[in-house]
């Protein structure tokens, strides 16, 4: 049936807000900050996955990285597996997190064995399920199993698996913080059905550009990928002033040029978006303002009340709808994208 088309893309999408709720309470209540590791105790993490885990490590390392003042760094999986000795150094104490939705990505599963058999440091699980290899393997797992999935393209899972790593660096999750997550991410999601629909329905955009500067670069690379997974689409991701230096060559009266702002960074990235409207694109900001930027065609404005630590997550939901409703568009099935499967295993 047509009503069919999608079905398990769009539920997971739109259940984010419970889940969150569900795995934060988790996370308080389950005993997770007794197991967390102490960050401060190590010289260097490595944070690793594949596809969406990769993007999400490299915005975890540049958010632990932020906020802690330890240096974090990124890698593919298969980096690790293959040629770890170039990157884990021996002589420092490396905590290594390793992430996958499924807990059954080869790379990975080979990346924490090299990493294990090379004892160079301790090491962290995240995934969604507690019977995986990958928790199994690891001394320490956080399972989020509320982000568990049904469809290819990651959506839930990778917003509840932020939560433990924002929790790392967090002095503790209340019930109130649970409660007005939960309250603000509803509200957010139903109150631009109409942004989401007038965006995703045009068929006339037809190059995307994704902004974001430091961990929300990360989170940039992420929703690009969801655009060309879900919509076959042109999609691409850049930090704001580097998007000056070649590839604003590509932007037109067919280009959405959308940015995760960083309000600290206000004055630097705003004029992004008036110089592309110059060049005839659209533009969509997202972020905290206390005054809507007059220079954005749209604007979608995150919760002032959610703290900045916790508001992360909040950025991809609208676009993961945006890529959801342009694959039901352009007759696709985002249930099925093209040529993808849930698990990579070599």
């Amino acid at each position: 049936m047509q009503d069919d088309i999608g079905k398990f893309t769009k539920q997971e999408i739109l259940s984010q807000p419970d889940t969150w709720v569900e795995t934060l309470k988790f996370l308080k209540n389950n005993g997770g900050e007794k197991n967390l590791p102490a960050l401060g105790d190590y010289d260097q993490v490595i944070l690793t996955g594949c596809g969406s885990t990769y993007y999400f490590s490299i915005w975890a390392s540049r958010f632990l990285q932020a906020s802690l003042g330890i240096p974090c760094m990124a890698l593919p999986s298969s980096e690790i597996w293959y040629s770890g000795d170039s990157w884990i150094k021996p002589y420092e104490k490396t905590l290594l997190i390793a992430v996958s939705r499924s807990g059954r990505t080869t790379e990975t599963l080979h990346a924490l064995d090299f990493y294990l058999q090379s004892k160079k440091g301790d090491a962290v699980a995240v995934t969604c399920y507690a019977d995986s290899p990958l928790a199994k393997k690891a001394p320490t797992a956080f399972t989020t199993k509320a982000g568990m999935e049904n469809s290819i393209t990651q959506t839930r899972s990778f917003t509840n698996m932020m939560w433990p790593i924002i929790n790392l660096v967090s002095n503790g999750i209340s019930d109130d913080l649970i409660n007005r997550i939960g309250e603000s991410s509803r509200h957010l999601i139903e109150q631009n059905q109409a942004l989401i629909q007038l965006i995703g329905d045009d068929l006339g955009i037809e190059r995307f550009f994704f902004l974001g500067d430091g961990a929300y670069y990360g989170l940039s690379q992420e929703v690009m990928l969801k655009m060309k997974e879900m919509s076959l689409s042109y999609s691409e991701s850049f930090h704001f002033l580097e998007f000056r230096h070649g590839p604003m060559s590509m932007v037109n009266d067919k280009s959405l040029i959308v940015g995760f702002c960083d309000p600290k960074l206000a004055d630097y990235e705003l004029p992004i978006f008036r110089d592309m409207k110059k060049l005839g694109g659209r533009t969509l900001a997202i972020g905290k303002f206390d005054k809507a930027p007059s220079s954005v065609d749209y604007v979608i404005n995150l919760d002032p009340g959610i703290p900045d630590l916790w508001l992360h997550p909040f950025y991809l939901p609208l676009i993961q709808l945006i890529a959801y409703r342009r694959s039901i568009s352009k007759g696709l099935n985002p249930d099925k994208p093209e040529n993808l499967t849930a698990v990579v295993e070599l």
